[in-house]
Parts: C-alpha cells; structure tokens; sequence
C-alpha cells in the first residue's frame, strides 16, 4: 500500500494515496455493475449493461467515483493501522489527480485534539465570589418559609399593610366600556404579589374594609384585545382585610409538622442544607471558572470539521427533543427569532469550549495516571441494571470492548481528573482569605457532564 502523510497542523494530516491502475480498473468495473442495476439502458436488461454503456448513461466520473470510494473504504482501515492516526471526522477527499499508475488521492483527516502535558494547576489560585456565610438570620428566614406553610389568614380591623390579604371586589374600563378581564368578584389577593395591572398594590396600601379606591393603570401584560402598556380604568372595593399568622415556633408544632423532634433540632438541619447549597454554589462556581481558565489557556487549534461535527450533533439534539414535544427546529428559530446561521454559530461556540475542556480533563488524568478500575465500570453500570433484569457484571461483559464501554470509561476519567483539579488548586474570596470547600466525596459523572455542556 503506497500512502504519504503531510501534517498540515497539530491536528491534521493530508494523506495521499496511490490507487494503481489495475485495481481502479477493477473497482470501476464493480461500480459499473452495481449501478446498471438502478438505471435502465436500451436493449439490456436491468443490471445487463455492459460498462461502456452505464458510462455513458450515467457518466464516467461517476462511476470512478463510486470506484475510488469502495477502494478507499477497503484501504483506509490499513492506513490507520499503519499510521496510528484516528480521525475524529470521517475523512474529507481534498483533490484527485491522474498519475502514470493510477490515480492520486488526497485526504484531509481531522484529528481530534490532545494535550501532551495538561496545563499547570497545582497550587493554582483562584478567585471566587463567596456567598454570604450562613447566619442565624437565614436559618430563620428559610424556617419562617416552612411556618408559612401552615399559616392561617385572620380577620382584623385596620388598614392593610404588606404581607396581608384582602378580600376585593375587582372592576376594570377601557375608554368607558367595562372588561370582564381583568375583573372579579370576591378575590382574596397578596398584597406585594404583580397583578394584570401595574400598582395594584401601591394603591391599596393603607386602605381599610369598606373603601373604594380607583385609579388608572397600564396593563402588565397583554388582556384579551389590549396590548401590553394600554391603560385602563380600576375600580378596587375592599371587603376584608386578613392577616397571616404564623404558627408558633415550638417543640410541639416541630413534633407535629416537621420530622425533628424540637426547635433546635429543625434549625440545626436547616442550617446544613443552607451550608450544603453554600458549598455546593461554590464548588460549582469553581467548576466553571477553572474549566474555562485552563480550556483558555490551551491554545488548541481545533480542526474545523471537527468543531462543525460537534455542533451538528447538538443540533439533531435540538430537533430530536423538540420532536418528542411536537415541535421543530423551525418553530424553534421563530420562537427565539433566531436563523439558523446563529444557532450553528452558538452551538459552534459550545462545541468548541466542550472540547477544550475535555482535553484538559484527559491530559490531566494521563498526567495524573488515573485509571479506571472494574469495581467503577460496576458501579457506573448499577442504574441501568437496577432498570433492567440484568446484573452490572453481565452487562459489564456485553459492553467489553464496546464504544459504549469507552464512552463509560471516559466519563469516570474526567470525573476523577476533575476532582484532582480541585483538589490541586486554591480557592480563595476577593480579599484573599482560603475558601475550604470540603470536597469529600469526589464529584458524580452527571456533574463533569454538565460542566462540560
């Protein structure tokens, strides 16, 4: 097999291939064959036709065409073998040329892209905005939210002031003609809660059972006919004003309501949920400003048909989970008002920064040396025997081998060398001080793959 390799960049290679005479010869008398069997030539039966006549009918391009594919299609794996190349695209054919022995061909292979050494990130220091520490006062707050559950509304006798209900009847005019929307009649509204109409809320602060009041107002959103910023006439009748009342906070109500046996008990668990999403905000935020600073600073020159394959994958994505909703791609667009051009070209952009970040995870795992033991292809492959009558070791065994064993395993790589990274640099808030964001246990692979999307 005859073949010169070119490097074109870091990540592609043009290949030239020799196809001597007496096999493209022969190839093109077996594309001839089977195409005579989808056209129909005077005087032969379908499939009959000799090869001068299918050239003629179809051309002789077309059939050498055909030829040099099924020929290229035969030799190709060999050229991968030898050379050691993997395309991360399927091969673009760049030029056929005649030669005395046949013909040349070029082809242009995307390679995908790797980093030989990962970018520096042990002792990396990285910049956070730290959320607020928390306090007494949030643990209260996120304990009155679940008191207000269970609060009950009291009728009293004074004016309204936020956080009350009120009992109203509502009427509403546009040029003097009254509406049916929006209008209603013995409405309990939230003081402080957005309404059709703008300043509801600001009008009936202070107002007791018993008063009228009306004003004009533009419309929030859109009613009926009347577009959004139409003013209409409002006519508001307070009937009732009820106060909300808590329960009270005590051993007995947490008993009663909650699955903690006293006060202290509920406000020591709401505040490791509230330091749990602290942490977790942080970590996340850690996830993606380092991610994107070391993607940055690789520098890739990532092939183009590489990017582009990327980012028709999301597109079908795209269509294939606005189908099972009853939609299209189409109706997408519109909706968004977006072209097509600008959809690629965001998806392009997500493409890009997704391979980015994965080669920095790969490198950082080979730098690292992690590997992937079998107890962690068991435990990936634990969800979907726990859907299926199959045990994890039997569908480790169907899968060995397999690209979907490869895709598995990748995924458990990253995950690990995302949690060396972590691990490796230091966070700290904008006045310097070390942020400890207790990283046990290492992150799940759901979590590389949103990071990474």
């Amino acid at each position: 097999m005859s073949f010169t390799v070119a490097e074109v960049s870091d990540f592609e290679r043009r290949i030239t291939l020799l196809l001597d005479s007496s096999r493209l010869d022969a190839a093109e008398s077996r594309a001839a064959r089977r195409l005579a069997r989808d056209i129909h030539v005077n005087g032969f039966r379908r499939g009959k036709a000799p090869r001068r006549m299918v050239e003629r009918v179809v051309g002789k391009e077309r059939v050498r065409h055909e030829a040099i594919e099924d020929l290229l299609t035969d030799r190709l794996p060999g050229v991968w073998e030898g050379t050691g190349l993997e395309p991360a695209v399927p091969p673009a054919v760049d030029g056929i040329r005649e030669v005395t022995d046949g013909v040349e061909v070029d082809l242009f292979v995307s390679l995908w892209p790797t980093l030989t050494i990962p970018p520096v990130y042990e002792g990396r220091m990285v910049e956070l905005e730290a959320p607020e520490e928390v306090g007494e006062e949030a643990v209260e707050r996120y304990v009155d939210l679940y008191r207000d559950q269970f609060a009950a509304l009291e009728t009293v006798e004074r004016s309204c002031r936020a956080g009350d209900y009120i009992a109203i009847d509502l009427s509403t005019t546009h040029e003097g003609q009254p509406l049916e929307t929006p209008s209603a009649t013995g409405f309990l509204y939230e003081l402080g809660v957005d309404a059709p109409m703008e300043g509801l809320t600001d009008h009936l602060l202070g107002s007791e059972a018993g008063a009228v009041v009306e004003f004009e107002a533009p419309l929030r959103v859109a009613v009926g006919d009347l577009a959004e910023g139409t003013v209409i006439g409002v006519r508001v009748v307070v009937e009732e004003v009820r106060e909300k009342l808590l329960p009270d906070l005590d051993d007995e109500w947490v008993s009663d309501f909650t699955d903690f046996d006293s006060v202290i008990e509920l406000r020591e668990q709401v505040f490791k949920e509230l330091e749990g999403e602290r942490l977790e905000a942080l970590r996340s935020q850690l996830r993606g400003v380092l991610l994107s600073e070391l993607a940055e600073e690789t520098g890739l020159d990532i092939p183009q048909a590489v990017v582009d394959a990327s980012a028709m994958r999301m597109v079908e994505d795209l269509r294939g989970r606005l189908d099972e909703q009853g939609s299209t791609v189409e109706d997408y667009l519109e909706a968004t008002g977006q072209d097509i051009e600008a959809l690629f070209g965001q998806f392009r952009e997500r493409a890009t920064a997704q391979i980015q970040v994965g080669a920095v995870l790969d490198s950082v795992a080979e730098h690292a040396g992690i590997e992937v033991s079998h107890e962690e292809l068991l435990d990936a492959y634990q969800a979907v025997a726990s859907r299926t009558d199959q045990s994890a070791e039997s569908i480790a065994e169907e899968m060995a081998g397999s690209a979907l064993e490869s895709g598995v395993r990748g995924d458990i790589l990253r995950t690990r060398a995302l949690d060396a990274l972590m691990r490796g640099v230091v966070a700290k808030d904008g006045d310097g001080a070390v942020i400890d964001l207790r990283l046990d246990p290492p992150d799940t692979p759901e979590i590389v793959k949103a990071e990474i999307e």
